[in-house]
């Protein structure tokens, strides 16, 4: 997919009521303008509303920020903003739907969270909604409805595009003389020598988000077809994932990792490569927001990639984000709640929600920005560079499993398996074993 590239000057922001820098176009040209709900006397619904963009997450302000402006324009509508950040997302959206305390609209990216829910019965079907208002459809890059339709019918809305990649502290390798890595002997190298100047190489945890450095490797020694299909007719993880492990074992072996790194929290991981106490870090194109636009110390790079394999060199990590917006099945049965959750869907996905978020945070948006002109910082750029031209685009290896035996027997397995308590094939024997393998 080729991502536009006309990105200059800066965001035309246009004032919303008590809301400064909101973009927005008139209200006679806004798209949710024709279908407004006149409130019935002084009643106001109350919406419960959750994804991962809290706490101190890149978008969180940013989010807090839309919110009230969807509030200010919908007087009768409240809406409790209960995103969490990190580790403590999915556990408690997990809860809220097993205990029936359902939000009405929320975040969550694809993958097997999303599909057992969609199983349950406990989201919304938006296929016809959409069929109905085809002009918010196509705001949306087609491309991407793949990710969010189960058995024909869509369920999500796709609004943010995801990559994932290595961040470098440019100036510590200025200061200590250490090439960039473009291939993992040269990743081992700079390891070397960062250790040598008490400099931890690589912020790495054993959290779910510490093993984006597993799932960036993966693609570059199996490809698309071993990371999207990792099995082996269900029963048995292919060599290329032992591979890639053991080069992980290899790395933390050298020193390359916080000796803190089995009780690290992913806040403490992305803080110590902030505070430029660790030279890289695998993550994700949300990293982008933590940083300042005038910030030229800190730069992303493709993750090195390794010598005899150089057919899969040029491959990506790509997909959908936790901006991925739904609707509760709860919302739509009620008939209040069901016409001002599709308000906040809209609201939330329009182009102007998306022209902030893009300027301010960095996003890549997934609906059309025609007409703005967002002032993207240079990291953004280049990552829409590396991705138009990447060879292959595939999906993080943690959508094609289920996520909660991938948390418990993968990412919570790591400490074990990096001191030499288990190989990487019972690791993954007894992942397996507990259902780590979709059976849909």
């Amino acid at each position: 997919m080729k991502i536009l590239r006309s990105i200059t000057a800066l965001l035309l922001l246009l004032s919303m009521a008590v809301m400064t820098g909101a973009c927005t176009r008139t209200s006679a040209d806004h798209p949710e303008s024709d279908w407004r709900i006149v409130p019935q006397g002084n009643s106001r619904i109350t919406l419960r509303f959750i994804c991962s963009w809290g706490g101190v997450d890149s978008k969180a302000e940013m989010l807090k920020q839309i919110l009230s402006q969807f509030e200010n324009r919908y007087p009768d509508i409240s809406v409790i903003n209960e995103s969490l950040f990190g580790e403590d997302f999915l556990p408690k959206i997990k809860t809220d739907f097993a205990s029936g305390n359902d939000p009405d609209v929320f975040g969550l990216w694809p993958g097997s969270d999303i599909k057992k829910l969609v199983k349950a019965g406990k989201v919304a079907d938006l296929t016809g909604l959409l069929m109905d208002n085809l002009a918010w459809k196509r705001q949306f890059n087609p491309d991407m409805w793949s990710y969010t339709t189960y058995n024909a019918r869509i369920y999500g809305l796709p609004f943010e595009i995801i990559f994932e990649c290595m961040f470098i502290n440019k100036d510590l390798f200025e200061k200590y003389d250490v090439k960039i890595p473009e291939n993992y002997d040269e990743l081992k190298e700079a390891v070397i020598i960062f250790n040598k100047n008490n400099i931890v190489p690589i912020a790495f945890n054993t959290e779910a988000e510490g093993t984006y450095l597993y799932q960036n490797l993966v693609p570059l020694v199996g490809g698309k077809h071993d990371t999207e299909i990792p099995f082996i007719e269900g029963q048995r993880i292919k060599q290329s994932h032992i591979t890639a492990l053991n080069m992980i074992k290899e790395l933390y072996d050298m020193g390359a990792f916080p000796r803190e790194c089995f009780t690290m929290s992913n806040n403490e991981r992305n803080v110590l490569f902030k505070e430029k106490k660790a030279a890289m870090i695998v993550q994700g194109s949300w990293y982008i927001g933590e940083f300042d636009p005038d910030d030229d110390t800190v730069d992303i790079i493709p993750f090195p990639y390794v010598k005899g394999y150089e057919s899969k060199k040029n491959t990506m990590v790509y997909g959908l984000g936790g901006g991925t917006f739904h609707m509760s099945s709860a919302a739509w049965e009620d008939e209040e709640r069901r016409e001002a959750s599709i308000k906040l869907l809209r609201f939330l996905t329009s182009p102007e929600s998306a022209a902030q978020f893009a300027s301010r945070t960095g996003m890549i948006s997934n609906v059309s920005l025609e007409g703005y002109d967002i002032d993207y910082i240079d990291m953004t750029i280049k990552g829409m560079r590396m991705l138009e031209e990447a060879d292959t685009l595939v999906g993080p290896l943690d959508s094609f499993v289920d996520r909660t035996v991938w948390e418990k027997y993968i990412a919570e397995q790591f400490p074990y398996f990096l001191s030499g308590k288990i190989t990487a094939e019972e690791m993954w024997e007894a992942a397996i074993e507990n259902g780590i393998v979709l059976d849909y």
